[in-house]
């Protein structure tokens, strides 16, 4: 068995908290000093993108060489050549990127589709779902190299989830403190750098120590690995290629679509000149990340040969099994780094990308309802992004959880890739084909993702699905893994190029069949066309003039000149030609115009007045008239929404005049026909409803008549007017003549105006009076119903109560005939051993000890469920309650030909040993049960785990294990498992335990997963005591096994039970000892059997076994008390009874008595007497 170094938990802890404020420490001073010269050199950009080498480039491609051979994994060579062969695109990304002043890889493709916020959706969906499961591979392999640095094997979802809070605070605080999305954060390039620097120092560390210090070089170490080559089995040429193949073409991808890369590549780049830089140096990066990769392996395979280590932990297991503990907590340090860094850029990009792509606009959506939220809508998006951060991690910790813990890591992160490949045939489409349509990429987009989720999600999710071998419906065909019949390539090169397959043929095909609007066309000029920059200067200030004039109006392009004058005079006197217009105008025209125009014709628009343009003004105008029927249009479409709304809306401009309203304002207010229309003002409609009665004065008097006089009308009028003018909101509700009632609701508009809302609420006005009665009576109502379940509870505790009662007087007289019938039995099957009645005798025996052990159980749920069992709790030493057990069970598995392995701890809890004997018994049990005898070979392992302040008590085996939807069932009375049936038992021994927990305050858990096994565990206090107590604990001496017979011969024993047929049978099994035994059923047949003349008259008993319930209310503690003080006897004595209560145990213990409880067994007594007879 592998033995390694096992780090301190705390220590490990400390150290990884240490590097991550360390971290935060280098991105704050990066952020501080952000003019700093160093900060913007080339280099700290280029180290940056080594974001993208994560836990999987640290852990994941060890492993991948170990299985492939390879020296530079095929998609590293894919990345290295899309910077080398397809810089131009990179460049191209890079200007468009700039010049339209784009966040994210979503905002690019969704601006080049026309700013279509469902593709930008689509596009943040998919990045979402890829990544998430990228972020996953980083928990996993942060929580696993934690886990194996410090021993902790079983510490399964705890390491993880504190894993998952800690980065969750730390993401935050890196990219979460500020509002600006597009705002480059310096600090955090360094921060990224920094840590691009740790990964690649302590993986040359590994790789130096692992060639050069384990081995004579590099030469020596081929040739160890070349003798574990020839006995492997490689895989077929045909799948290498293909996977290979699959894992360049994602190399190639993932440099132009991964989030994190895309946002170091592009977001924090500050010139052309950082690009140019990371060309050579992020590719040599990566050649030296790689250069000790297949030494490492190799020095793996050598170390632990067979596979009996995963590959992916060579990095730490190789230091580990040297007992090189900096190396191992520098190797740790570097996969964290490789992980954090990934995690926190890939949580900061997505958690923008939610926020702009998906919360904005429904924001912009419902804006009425978002401003009456009080807090700023910066504030609001702020939070959102930080929530959207938590929620990304919480959800990457359940698909770790989720997947099938055995995938290695380069599995997991390349299905991510293969996820977020399908942005590939959209982001080509948008710099290199004109036509290519926004509804085509959001299907390409949809079906590509379909058929990743089918082909590759699905095996990962469900692997030991049965339809997945056959195909669903057995239509081979259908299979996920060979789609179509296509079984050439292996599972992921099948799933990529299928998936991208489907993606570019519905990009195609839907362009080619789909038209494209004006904004598509704007749009693909702008990325396509590679003369669209920096036009704008070729302008003079009389154009911009004449642009404002025809498409904005006089006034603003009289601005443009009084601007123009307040500037400084000497750009005036340049030139007498006509002069360019400056930047200030430029920016002033292009603001003016896409008020009007919208940015993409405003582009057009000043492109087209630009001398140097082949465009003719006269066709921009008719892209503009295009654009002002769509604007009618939309303005038509508009209306046609309010006048199909629920609500009545009126809108008030800055003179109080009505300028705008809908059908059910006319229908809510009832107002005639004629009174409505366009220009009237609001103060006569307030007259209307003043002299109907529907607005009152403050006093409440309700109509003109009532107010008095004209004056008091016209100041009531002038009131409400300047409420409105002063842009206070009102809510008010108001009856109706009709009999309805009206929510009113008024806000100010920005600019002046005010706008009204009219609801009818009379149902909801109804609905409350309802409820207020029901309110009313609501009290009295529960008032009953508490004294009718007060009554059903004292009912229910009676009948409870009664029940144990019951249970606990009958079960003395129950199991005295089976007791008799045991002891009987036990001794015809002796008698007729070899005979022809053996196998009737052995069904009967079999037969009586299975109705005991019924009646016991169902007597023992009976006086748990009463509360009436006292609980004696005492601090011990947890090997003197599973030393013994341990040597019980060892024999019995060993007859079993099942493993049996005892893992001894010295730590003390405190508990009632007795009860949690009762408890451990069962879990082993039923392990030895389950556990498999002809299949496999069977196994049970018996061991303590601390936990804090808690110590578990476990027992695992190798069973068929349980089903999560029968894991609560198996704890309930008589519930056994179908396929458990044909082993023994009634199915009481769980509901025993878990009651006897309950009494311990303590609980029980069970891990299972179906066809691997189970874990039975319950948690005990755990107490710290002096290193003395557990040398003075009293050690319990364990009588010698197999003693001769002879033992109790001519053992004189007295025998006192008021029942004549147990009497007889314990009589017979002790004269079958060869004992001689004095028999009585009473105080008064005992004196008369020692008054007797006979072989009994000088009887003194070496043993006295006395029954507890005698006749006439009588026991048989006080009678064995009485008989030795008139005869002066000292002799030992056994009590027993079927009544294991408190009351019965407490007395025979102050007697110094020993009690044996009912039904008694042949051997049970046996051992009894022996540790009686030899104290």
């Amino acid at each position: 068995m592998l033995a390694w170094l096992s780090l301190d938990t705390w220590l490990i802890s400390v150290v990884s908290l240490a590097y991550l404020l360390l971290l935060f420490s280098v991105a704050y001073w990066g952020q501080k000093h952000s003019q700093s010269r160093w900060l913007n050199r080339p280099w700290v950009y280029g180290l940056s993108i080594g974001v993208s080498c994560s836990s999987w480039a640290f852990y994941g491609t060890v492993g991948q060489a170990a299985a492939t051979g390879a020296w530079l994994a095929p998609i590293y060579i894919g990345t290295i050549l899309a910077f080398v062969i397809a810089w131009p695109m990179l460049l191209r990304i890079l200007r468009i990127t700039k010049q339209l002043n784009l966040t994210s890889i979503a905002d690019f493709i969704a601006c080049r589709y026309d700013r279509s916020p469902y593709v930008a959706a689509c596009v943040t969906l998919v990045a979402l779902l890829g990544t998430i499961p990228y972020i996953a591979l980083q928990l996993r392999a942060i929580s696993k190299s934690f886990d194996l640095l410090t021993g902790s094997y079983q510490s399964g979802i705890s390491t993880t989830f504190v894993v998952t809070f800690v980065l969750i605070v730390f993401s935050i605080l890196f990219g979460a403190r500020q509002v600006a999305v597009n705002k480059q954060n310096k600090g955090l390039v360094l921060a990224i750098a920094f840590s691009s620097i740790i990964k690649l120092f302590a993986l040359t560390a590994i790789g130096i120590f692992a060639t050069f210090y384990l081995y004579d070089g590099l030469h020596d170490l081929l040739n160890h690995g070349a003798n574990i080559a020839r006995n492997s089995q490689p895989e077929p040429v045909n799948n290498q290629t293909y996977f290979a193949i699959a894992q360049a073409i994602l190399g190639i991808v993932t440099v132009f679509i991964l989030p994190q890369q895309f946002h170091m590549l592009m977001i924090e780049n500050h010139n052309e000149t950082e690009l140019k830089t990371a060309r050579w140096l992020y590719p040599l990066y990566l050649i030296l990340i790689n250069l000790f990769v297949l030494p490492i392996a190799l020095a793996g395979q050598v170390l632990f040969p067979g596979g009996s280590v995963d590959a992916d932990t060579f990095v730490l297991t190789i230091p580990l099994f040297y007992q090189q503990a900096w190396l191992a907590g520098l190797a740790y340090i570097g996969g964290l780094a490789a992980a954090t860094s990934m995690i926190i850029v890939a949580t900061i990009v997505l958690s923008t990308m939610v926020a702009t792509e998906v919360v904005n606009p429904v924001l912009l959506k419902y804006n009425q309802v978002i401003s009456r939220i009080n807090t700023p809508v910066p504030s609001l998006l702020l939070n959102i992004r930080r929530i959207s951060i938590a929620l990304l991690l919480l959800f990457a910790l359940a698909f770790e959880r989720i997947i099938d813990q055995q995938s290695h890591l380069a599995a997991i992160g390349l299905l991510s890739f293969v996820l977020l490949a399908q942005l590939f045939p959209l982001l080509v489409g948008a710099l290199y084909w004109r036509k290519a349509t926004k509804k085509a990429a959001l299907w390409g987009l949809i079906v590509g993702s379909a058929f990743w989720f089918y082909t590759l999600l699905v095996p990962a999710l469900w692997p030991n699905a049965e339809w997945l071998t056959y195909g669903p419906f057995n239509h081979s065909w259908l299979k996920p893994t060979a789609l179509f019949g296509i079984n050439i390539f292996g599972e992921l090169s099948h799933g990529l190029f299928v998936s991208l397959f489907a993606n570019t043929c519905c990009l195609i095909i839907i362009s080619f069949v789909s038209h494209r609007s004006l904004g598509e066309k704007l749009q693909a000029e702008l990325f396509i066309n590679k003369q669209n920059s920096h036009f704008e200067q070729q302008l003079s200030k009389k154009d911009l003039y004449q642009l404002l004039v025809r498409f904005v109006n006089k006034a603003a392009a009289d601005k443009l000149l009084k601007i123009d004058a307040s500037q400084d005079k000497s750009i005036k006197k340049k030139s007498r030609k006509e002069q360019d217009a400056s930047e200030s105008l430029l920016d002033y025209t292009r603001l003016q115009l896409s008020s009007v125009l919208g940015s993409a014709s405003t582009r057009m628009v000043m492109k087209a007045a630009s001398k140097q343009q082949a465009m003719p003004l006269e066709d921009v105008v008719n892209i503009v008239d295009e654009a002002s029927k769509l604007f009618e249009f939309n303005r038509e479409l508009l209306q046609a929404g309010v006048e199909n709304i629920e609500q009545g809306i009126s809108v008030i401009d800055a003179d109080m005049r009505l300028v705008a309203w809908n059908q059910r304002y006319i229908e809510l207010l009832d107002y005639p026909s004629h009174l409505v229309m366009a220009g009237k003002p609001i103060s006569e409609l307030i007259r209307f409803n003043i002299e109907r009665g529907i607005i009152s004065d403050s006093r409440g008097n309700a109509s003109a008549q009532h107010q008095g006089s004209e004056e008091q009308v016209a100041h009531l009028i002038a009131r409400r007017v300047a409420h409105m003018q002063a842009g206070h909101s009102h809510y008010f509700q108001r009856l109706m003549p009709s009999g309805i009632v009206i929510e009113i609701r008024g806000q100010a508009m920005p600019g002046g105006g005010f706008v009204s809302t009219f609801s009818d609420i009379t149902a909801h006005i109804e609905a409350e009076k309802t409820l207020q009665k029901a309110n009313e009576s609501l009290e009295q109502r529960v008032q009953e119903r508490t004294i009718a379940l007060s009554q059903a509870k004292a009912e229910a505790e009676a009948a409870n109560t009664s029940k144990t009662k019951f249970l606990a007087a009958a079960s003395h007289d129950l199991m005295q005939p089976f007791n008799a019938l045991s002891l009987f039995t036990n001794m015809l099957n002796k008698k007729v051993q070899g005979g022809e009645l053996q196998e009737l005798a052995t069904n009967i025996q079999n037969s009586l000890s299975a109705a005991e052990t019924l009646l016991s159980d169902l007597v023992e749920i009976s006086r748990l469920d009463a509360n009436t069992e006292k609980v004696e709790k005492r601090s011990f030493a947890v090997k003197e309650l599973l030393a013994p057990l341990s040597k019980e069970f060892s024999v019995l598995c060993a007859q079993a030909n099942i493993d049996f392995s005892y893992i001894e701890s010295e730590c003390f809890i405190e508990s009632d040993q007795r009860m949690l004997r009762r408890v451990i018994q069962n879990f082993l049990s039923n392990a030895l049960n389950y556990c498999p005898q002809k299949n496999k070979q069977g196994k049970i392992v018996l061991g303590v785990k601390r936990r804090g302040e808690q110590v578990d008590i476990q027992v695992w085996d190798n069973g068929p294990g349980i089903a999560k939807d029968k894991q609560q069932t198996i704890f309930k009375e008589f519930e056994r498992l179908t396929q458990a049936q044909e082993t023994s038992g009634l199915g009481l021994g769980l509901a025993i335990s878990e009651r006897i927990a309950k009494l311990l305050d303590s609980s029980i858990s069970l891990q299972s997963i179906e066809h691997k096994g189970a874990c039975f565990s319950i948690s005990v206090p755990r107490v710290i005591v002096h290193q003395s107590f557990g040398q003075n604990t009293t050690q319990t001496n364990q009588l010698a096994k197999h003693k001769q017979q002879s033992e109790f011969t001519h053992l004189p024993i007295l025998l006192i039970d008021n029942e004549e047929l147990m009497l007889t049978a314990m009589k017979t099994q002790l004269l079958d000892w060869g004992s001689d035994v004095l028999t009585a059923k009473d105080e008064s047949s005992l004196n008369k059997a020692l008054a007797t003349e006979g072989s009994f008259r000088d009887f003194i008993p070496a043993l006295i076994i006395s029954d507890y319930h005698l006749d006439h209310d009588k026991n048989g503690v006080d009678l064995v008390q009485k008989t030795l003080a008139a005869n002066q006897w000292h002799a030992p004595c056994i009590i027993c009874s079927a009544d294991p209560s408190e009351e019965v145990r407490e007395h025979t213990s102050k007697a110094n008595f020993f009690f044996m409880r009912k039904p008694i067994k042949a051997l049970a007594l046996k051992k009894l007497m022996r540790q009686v007879l030899e104290s």
